[in-house]
């Protein structure tokens, strides 16, 4: 039912002239709760993208791929024009690009940092730098002068520079920009970025920590299984090595034979010109019969002057043949042993064939390559048998 006015008053109703100022307030409430809505869900928005950019950062990612992952995601959450990663040395005035989201061939590339004030101002105040407004800040004033005379037309309008550390020793920045086609950064800008990149690099100081873990744990794994004068394998990777290749020919009924190398009378070498030059000789050796090998062969350094060599897929004909150009190689090099003096050297080898149960196990097969080596050396040395 619809009262008219006058009716309104004479039952001695609510004035009118209250329902305005009434309305305008509820209005004015309105707005403010959907003000504080409206901050509220950016604020999820930005734990949302902190998250997505952390759980993504802690990964098994290489260090440069952590700075190329951070720079991405920070150039999605924060809507930037460009999002880079610049090393800078203390005292140079050169920069290195370690990542740029918007131009990833750039990475490595050197630049000049007197043409970024913000990064200059960021390294050396130690704290952030935001520029809302190139076209207006006073360390840009030279720039901007500079680019008149040139002609040059700049499409940045808006740069924040967020210093960092890594590694101890190195610093570098977070270069974030904006294009004059998207709004200027300002303190909540700043205050996200900065908050995101330190807790970033936390994770990327653990990553760096596990990925310095995992070389030093291959290095001493390495260690574990390579001969240090020759950098072939050791007797102990050669065993397991033999394990694993007689599973499979016992497996597929393939041939398999055994090499085992012994330099002749490599004492007088060490007696006569000094185990400087015996170690060089093991070294050329070693070369020479690396080089000789296939890639699907294995070679070894046994102990002393002994070497081992197994070839998968070769019988006792092929093994047979591969040694005797092996010993006629080695005959017919010359050695240097210092001050320019050369030697030559023979070798003797021992052969031995996978045969089934004759090869139970890959102690046996050394032996048996052992005890053929030892009948080389009772005819004569410088010979191959079986």
């Amino acid at each position: 039912m619809i009262f008219s006015e006058a009716r309104v008053r004479a039952a001695g109703g609510p004035k009118v002239s209250s329902e305005p100022d009434d309305v305008e307030a509820l209005k004015v409430a309105l707005l403010k709760a959907e003000a504080e809505l409206r901050r509220l869900r950016e604020d999820a928005a930005a734990k949302e993208h902190l998250v997505g950019i952390l759980n993504e950062v802690v990964g098994t990612f290489s260090t440069s791929e952590l700075f190329h992952m951070l720079a991405r995601r920070l150039a999605r959450a924060l809507d930037l024009s460009h999002s880079s990663v610049v090393f800078v040395q203390s005292g140079s005035k050169k920069g290195t690009v370690a990542s740029a989201w918007e131009n990833p061939a750039l990475q490595d590339l050197e630049i000049d940092i007197e043409k970024y004030p913000e990064i200059v101002e960021a390294i050396e105040k130690h704290h952030p730098i935001l520029i809302p407004d190139i076209r207006k800040a006073d360390s840009y004033r030279e720039l901007r002068e500079r680019w008149k005379r040139e002609g040059t037309i700049v499409t940045i309008r808006s740069v924040l520079a967020l210093p960092f550390t890594f590694e101890g020793s190195r610093t570098g920045v977070f270069l974030l920009r904006r294009t004059a086609d998207k709004p200027s950064f300002d303190d909540a800008d700043g205050k996200f970025a900065e908050t995101v990149i330190r807790s970033a690099m936390m994770a990327l100081h653990r990553a760096h920590a596990m990925e310095l873990t995992r070389a030093d744990n291959a290095r001493l794994e390495a260690l574990a299984h390579i001969d240090p004068l020759t950098q072939l394998l050791n007797r102990r990777a050669l065993t397991a090595k033999l394990v694993t290749e007689l599973e499979r020919v016992r497996r597929y009924n393939a041939p398999l034979s055994i090499l085992m190398i012994d330099v002749d009378h490599f004492k007088l070498v060490n007696d006569t010109h000094g185990h400087l030059a015996g170690d060089q000789v093991l070294e050329e050796i070693a070369l020479l019969l690396q080089r000789a090998a296939r890639s699907v062969d294995t070679v070894a350094r046994y102990g002393g002057e002994e070497f081992v060599i197994v070839l998968p897929e070769t019988g006792e004909q092929g093994a047979i043949a591969f040694a005797e150009r092996l010993r006629a190689k080695v005959e017919s090099n010359v050695f240097p042993v210092g001050k320019g003096q050369e030697i030559h050297l023979t070798i003797s080898t021992g052969v031995s064939i996978f045969a089934g149960h004759n090869a139970r196990t890959a102690e046996h097969l050394l032996d048996s390559a052992d005890q053929a080596l030892y009948r080389a050396k009772q005819d004569g040395r410088n010979v191959v048998r079986t």
